[in-house]
């Protein structure tokens, strides 16, 4: 039996000048009646969907552009937006996100085009997506988004997850900074590269910052973002090859849980150490595991860079550097991430009860498929 999870598929949209225009008139219009429901919704104390209904309903209705349905639509973002929090009023930015419906929004998959409803009247225009196939599994809501000069919808749709078929043994993975990821197998995925960006970064941002020209301040927001960009396609490259490695040799993943992770570093370490987005990287492996019908399992990691993973005696002077270790028993010689991996695969397949699925977080697919986070 397929069980079906839900992914985000991003969506690039192709509008002419003249949609464009008629794309930010739209925005702007629907947040705009979201703020005038949400003033109503606060100041009368009244959040359940129906009543706020009621009171705006005519009054949002009769705005220049605005369709019935786009006006349900304001309505229920605002009583959304209260259930989280209710204490203070709710103010949606001008360019920021609106929701579309099936009756606002349709795709035709073979001319890879979409029709939307904007205040101009319905209007359709190309986009461009890795992955079309998966707009005829249509679940729920797409969200409009402007982002840096670029419109996108993310369209929720729905996947079959396939059952992941009895493992015959694990491969295990374990995350780390100087290497990103080491497999059971001895592959190592170095942190070199995202280290070398974070540095060009800071040093070009650095030079900005002390220059303090109009151009100079213009240009930070230009590399906004790019770091954390260049790391997600870094880390969906990582999981992908372990994930295609798992399921070729028919094995499942042994991930190590860290979920609740503390680690005290020194000051100049600081800033290294909080960019490690190890929980990013542990997402994307987990949901295209998902996806591709290979068990992932979360293993207790306590003291698997101590142990040695050919005779089990655990100590910590084991360990000898970041990258050697050497059992003090047995001597058995290994790259010290390499061993704690191998670790990690034996306990998954020789100790599953501290073994334990955890659920990944809502996917976002770049084009493909991907929890709501963005993956390829």
């Amino acid at each position: 039996m397929l069980c079906a999870m839900k992914l985000t598929l991003q969506i690039k949209l192709l509008p002419d000048p003249g949609q464009e225009k008629a794309l930010l008139e739209t925005v702007k219009a629907c947040n705009r009646a979201a703020n005038t429901i949400s003033e109503y919704a606060f100041r009368n104390r009244i959040f359940k969907r129906f009543r706020i209904h009621r009171g705006t309903y005519r009054q949002i209705k009769g705005s220049p552009g605005l369709s019935s349905q786009a006006t349900v639509r304001a309505i229920a973002r605002v009583a959304d937006a209260y259930q989280a929090d209710r204490k203070r009023l709710r103010r949606f930015r001008l360019l920021g996100a609106i929701s579309y419906d099936a009756r606002l929004l349709s795709y035709r998959r073979e001319e890879r085009t979409a029709s939307l409803w904007m205040v101009r009247g319905r209007m359709r225009m190309p986009f461009l997506c890795h992955n079309p196939s998966l707009l005829g599994r249509l679940q729920g809501e797409a969200d409009l988004l402007y982002r840096r000069g670029k419109w996108f919808l993310l369209q929720t749709v729905d996947l079959p997850e396939p059952q992941a078929p009895p493992s015959e043994g694990f491969l295990g993975v374990d995350l780390g900074i100087e290497n990103l990821a080491t497999t059971s197998d001895g592959e190592r995925f170095s942190g070199k590269a995202v280290d070398d960006a974070r540095e060009r970064l800071k040093r070009i941002k650095s030079a900005l910052q002390s220059h303090g020209s109009k151009s100079a301040k213009r240009h930070p927001k230009r590399l906004s973002g790019r770091e954390a960009r260049f790391k997600r396609q870094v880390h969906h490259l990582i999981s992908k090859r372990i994930v295609s490695l798992a399921k070729d040799t028919r094995r499942g993943i042994a991930l190590e849980q860290l979920k609740g992770l503390r680690v005290t570093v020194r000051k100049a370490d600081r800033e290294h150490f909080g960019k490690w987005a190890f929980g990013q990287l542990w997402g994307f492996i987990e949901y295209k595991g998902r996806v591709r019908g290979v068990e992932v399992l979360a293993v207790d990691p306590r003291h698997s860079s101590q142990e040695c993973s050919d005779c089990g005696y655990s100590a910590r002077r084991n360990r000898r550097s970041q990258a050697l270790f050497l059992c003090h028993r047995c001597g058995f010689c290994l790259h010290a991430d390499h061993n704690a991996a191998r670790n990690l695969a034996q306990r998954a397949a020789v100790n599953r009860p501290i073994a334990v699925h955890v659920e990944p977080p809502t996917p976002t697919l770049l084009g493909t498929a991907m929890p709501r986070q963005l993956a390829r």
